[in-house]
């Protein structure tokens, strides 16, 4: 692994939700250790050296819930049932890296 969590780039992805969601993306593997934060807990907020520690045997990625840190916020609600949110992630990030 060439570079530390800490030295990583945000990167961003559309989801089908209106939402663009900033994740880094470390590690590697076909199937990835995804991993949620706190309630307003953002990338920065992973401690480096444990990401780094997972991430030398596993892929890893983190992201930031709608809303938070670089991820976008989804637009005014229209109905009365609940956001998707974390549910779009993990299509996402199988079309945003080519996998099926």
């Amino acid at each position: 692994m060439a570079t530390t969590y800490s030295g990583l780039t945000n990167k961003l992805v559309s989801a089908g939700n209106g939402v663009d969601y900033a994740y880094r993306d470390t590690g590697s593997d076909t199937v990835p250790l995804v991993l949620l934060q706190h309630f307003r807990g953002n990338l920065d907020n992973w401690d480096p050296a444990l990401i780094d520690a997972l991430a030398s045997t596993r892929r890893v990625v983190t992201f930031d819930n709608a809303g938070v840190g670089g991820s976008t916020r989804p637009g005014p609600r229209t109905g009365t049932r609940p956001r998707p949110g974390t549910r779009a992630w993990p299509s996402t990030t199988r079309s945003a890296t080519g996998e099926s």
